[in-house]
This record gives C-alpha cells, sequence and structure tokens, in this order.
C-alpha cells in the first residue's frame, strides 16, 4: 500500500513537471547479486522433548535478472532524479533446497508423533518493485536512495501433520554509489554498486511454530537507456 501511494505521487510529479527542464529516461539494466538470510524456527508444540528448541539456518544465492525503469531527471542540471523500477520474474533465496529428517521424540499419542519425516524448505522473491531517487555529487558520480516490496513466496514440502508458513508481501531499503554517463545523442549509461536491506519476515505456523528471517542483498548493476 505504501509503495503504490509512491507510485502516485511519482506519476503526478512528472505530470507536473513534464513541461519544465529536465529529461525522462527509459531502460533496462542487468544486475549482479548475493542474496543472503539468517533464520531461526521455534518449536511450540506440547508433549515433545523438543519444546522451546529453536532450529537455525543460513541460505545463500548467487543470482542474475534484469530490470526495467523508468526516471525523470530535474533541472537544467539534471543533478537530482528520481524512478521507478521493476524486476520480472523471480529469484530463490538459497541456490538449493534445504531439507531435513525428524524422528517422533515424545510418548505415544502426543503431538509429537506429528513430528516425523522429511521437511523441505526454500523461499522465492517475485515481484519486486523500487521507487528510487539519486543525487549527483560530482562528475558523474551519484548516491541513490530506494524503498522497494517484494513479495516472499514459501516453497515448503511436508510429511503429514506439519505446519506451513504463509507467504508474505516485506518492505526493503537500499543505498548504492554509482557513476552515470552518456553516449550517442541521447543513450545514457549507469554503473552501480549496491546494498538491500529487507525487512524481517515473522511468521507463526498453522501448527504454531514461530519462524522469523533477515534477508540481505548486495550485487551490481549496469544500465543502459534513453532520455527524452
Amino acid at each position: 500500500m505504501k509503495l503504490r501511494i509512491l507510485i502516485a505521487a511519482f506519476l503526478s510529479m512528472f505530470l507536473v513537471t513534464s513541461a519544465q527542464a529536465g529529461s525522462l529516461g527509459l531502460g533496462v539494466a542487468g544486475t549482479v547479486a548475493m542474496v543472503g538470510a539468517e533464520g531461526s524456527e521455534t518449536n511450540s508444540e506440547t508433549g515433545t522433548e523438543t519444546d522451546g528448541s529453536v532450529t537455525s539456518a543460513s541460505a545463500s544465492n548467487d543470482v542474475m535478472f534484469a530490470e526495467v525503469y523508468a526516471e525523470y531527471s530535474f533541472g537544467d542540471s539534471e543533478r537530482f532524479t528520481l524512478g521507478i523500477a521493476y524486476v520480472p520474474g523471480s529469484a530463490d533465496v538459497n541456490h538449493k533446497t534445504l531439507s531435513r529428517t525428524d524422528s517422533a521424540q515424545g510418548n505415544a499419542g502426543t503431538t509429537s508423533e506429528n513430528d516425523t519425516g522429511e521437511v523441505k524448505a526454500n523461499a522465492e522473491i517475485s515481484d519486486h518493485t523500487t521507487i528510487y531517487a539519486e543525487l549527483g555529487i560530482a562528475g558523474g558520480v551519484y548516491v541513490k536512495y530506494g524503498y522497494s516490496e517484494v513479495d516472499i513466496d514459501v516453497q515448503q514440502t511436508n510429511a503429514s501433520g506439519y505446519g506451513t508458513y504463509d507467504d508474505k508481501t516485506l518492505d526493503a531499503q537500499t543505498l548504492a554509489l554509482g557513476y552515470k554517463g552518456g553516449f550517442g545523442d541521447r543513450g545514457v549509461f549507469k554503473i552501480e554498486g549496491f546494498m538491500t536491506d529487507y525487512d524481517t519476515y515473522s511468521d507463526t505456523s498453522t501448527t504454531t511454530n514461530t519462524v522469523t528471517a533477515d534477508l540481505d542483498v548486495v550485487g551490481a548493476k549496469l544500465a543502459l537507456g534513453m532520455k527524452f
């Protein structure tokens, strides 16, 4: 919802300023990034020897993805830019699906009998949309701040009796340092390094276990576009 409000504000500002000095830019970008996550799950089921136990894990994946963007640079100097970027497709948080096999620890007739079997899990990032602002410093160098929303799709395969976790939409903030230059009559290129910090994923499963996970991305981007 917050991102929709920001997008509406950006489009309104573009309509107001389109007749003034500045330029509209459209383009595509290719990104190489490392996705990293650390999380833990707390077992809350009663009648087991592992009540309240915490299982921790980390995950990582090297990904490449494309992005499309539209932006408006203000004034004759075009030092200040507002833009919106969208990443089509999806990327896995971990390079392989994590799995574990549990065996019941409690007495017959307790809920621990459900804790027997194999659990496989991964998570997928999709529908990544960002509103960003760039401020030129000098000689084509700029700093950037971005606010994003992204869908986290939980991919889980359980033995019978295990709980499941919900998909969620998380907010994220990006800080970047880049260099912007031109080619031809209207061509623009940008080279950028960035760090993105996502809000913590937190959820309670259908069997009242709880999970929390922190997600971060570090990467580099090359963008090519045209300005009008």
